[in-house]
């Protein structure tokens, strides 16, 4: 009897071991309605004329999908994954800020710039993600560094050809996510105040070894469309 209480008790320990550790619910799991939820954050900033002057993105991680599988959407265009991934990030957040009567690309009282450091693609058969390394700035000096990571669904996911696709399926959906889990940081309010005219310098030294093989003239200079 005792030895049975035991085991019994073990086995309701090692369940609630378990439930404590357990992870978050992927991203995807739940509701999410990019446009509704990114109009209310912003309306919740109290900010006008915001443009945004430039999107880079340094480097593409994509160790298990080919990378001419994850087509951008409406970027076609583009045979070169990051600057499609770093315009269509662009294009997003222009929209959105158009959407709330933000927008103001030609006289802006405040820039926005996004570094993104890495987009890291992983395709395994219990996990599909995006996994998005960012850097924002703003023309009065601010900075906020955001790591985003976005989950496709693998419900009854047949091989990883099939898992290429749901993550590029996907992209609009983890820029969207990218872009709502950036201004909804509290540190972003104090981004998009009117400042003093600050550019972002090659010199700062969160991105000093990131972009050692190019000059700070071709790193914020814009690339002409394909």
């Amino acid at each position: 009897m005792k030895k049975t209480l035991l085991s019994i008790s073990l086995a309701v320990s090692a369940a609630l071991l378990l439930t404590a550790c357990k992870t978050t619910e992927p991203y995807y799991s739940y509701s999410f309605e990019p446009n509704a939820q990114i109009q209310r954050a912003w309306h919740r900033i109290d900010a006008k004329d915001i443009g945004v002057e430039q999107v880079r993105v340094v480097k593409i991680i994509d160790l298990d999908c080919a990378g001419d599988r994850i087509a951008v959407p409406g970027e076609g265009e583009f045979s070169d994954l990051r600057d499609a991934f770093a315009h269509y990030w662009k294009n997003a957040f222009i929209t959105d800020l158009s959407s709330v009567g933000m927008l103001n690309q030609e006289k802006p009282k405040v820039k926005l710039y996004n570094l993104i450091d890495s987009v890291k693609i992983i395709a395994e058969p219990t996990q599909l993600q995006w996994r998005i390394k960012m850097e924002i700035f703003s023309s009065n000096g601010g900075m906020l560094k955001q790591e985003i990571t976005y989950n496709a669904p693998t419900d009854g996911l047949k091989n990883m050809r099939e898992g290429c696709s749901r993550l590029a399926a996907g992209l609009d959906k983890a820029v969207a996510w990218s872009i709502l889990k950036t201004i909804s940081d509290p540190r972003f309010q104090e981004m998009v105040q009117p400042g003093l005219g600050y550019v972002p310098s090659m010199k700062a030294v969160s991105i000093t070894s990131v972009f050692q093989p190019d000059t700070e003239e071709d790193y914020w200079k814009s690339k002409p469309t394909r």
